[in-house]
Parts: C-alpha cells; sequence; structure tokens
C-alpha cells in the first residue's frame, strides 16, 4: 500500500514521502497514529502545497539551528565534580546535567541531544558534541574540576 509520510519515520522516510509499505502495517500502525495517509490522487495532488510550506519551515528550524550551533561553538563551560581523599569520584556528569549546564547559559536543548559515549567520571577537559538538527552539530568545551569533600 502506498502511504505519504505525516512525520519523520527512522527507517521509512522524511515527511510528505512517498512510501510502499505492507497493508496491515499501513492499516493498523500508520494510519490510525496519523503518521500517514493514503496515497489517493487526491492526497498526491495537495502534497505539492504541503511540501512547499514544509520546506520553508525545515529551511526556518534549520537557520535557528545554525545560530544556535554558532553559540554553542563559542561556549566554554566550567563544573566540578566530588572527589573523596584518594581521587576517587562520587556519582558523574550525565547529559541531563549539560542540558541544564547550557540552559543556565542561556542555550536550551534537549538532553537527548546531547551526544555522550558514557557519563563523565573523571576531571579533565572535554569536547561536548550537540546535534541541533539535520546536518547541524555543534561542539562546546567542558572543564570539569575537582571538588574536595
Amino acid at each position: 500500500m502506498k502511504v505519504i509520510l505525516l512525520k519523520g519515520l527512522g527507517g521509512l522516510g522524511k515527511p510528505y514521502d512517498v512510501v510502499e509499505v505492507r497493508d496491515g502495517y499501513a492499516r493498523n500502525y500508520l494510519l490510525p497514529r496519523k503518521l500517514a495517509m493514503a496515497a489517493t490522487d487526491g492526497n498526491i495532488k495537495g502534497l505539492e502545497k504541503s511540501r512547499k510550506r514544509f520546506s520553508k519551515q525545515m529551511d526556518k528550524a534549520r537557520m535557528m539551528s545554525m545560530d544556535i550551533a554558532e553559540r554553542i561553538n563559542n561556549l566554554s563551560v566550567k563544573t566540578t565534580l566530588k572527589t573523596g581523599m584518594d581521587g576517587k569520584t562520587f556519582g558523574s556528569i550525565t547529559s541531563a546535567d549539560l542540558a541544564a549546564l547550557l540552559l543556565a547559559e542561556g542555550i536550551e536543548v534537549d538532553k537527548k541531544d546531547i551526544i555522550l559515549k558514557e557519563s563523565l567520571k573523571h576531571p579533565g577537559i572535554y569536547d561536548i558534541r550537540v546535534h541541533l538538527g539535520e546536518k547541524v552539530d555543534a561542539v562546546f568545551k567542558l572543564a570539569v574540576l575537582e571538588q574536595g569533600v
């Protein structure tokens, strides 16, 4: 069954793409959840208007993301991590902590957009990557200092 995607789905496509899916997947999952609509002749004709409007929205969102990326690229943030007498650390710095640090700097990002392979458990200087949208990434410096107990 051919459907027009209304929202981007990981391995299926971007919004307003016409894709071929199995009938049951379309009827039982995509259509009831308003993730897609049937690709009828009338819907395909209306698709061009929707694509143009969506393209303008995406261009605007990309420009906003690039402005935020520029601010993040010029940013350097400091934070502390509690350490014991023997140098052992207590706790770690997670993506939620980094999102809060960026919010304190006036930049609002979702914790899911901060890319960490693992939480930071040692003092040092790190380059933290933030994914802001399609093909827009930024990197900021994070200095993790020791805070003795």
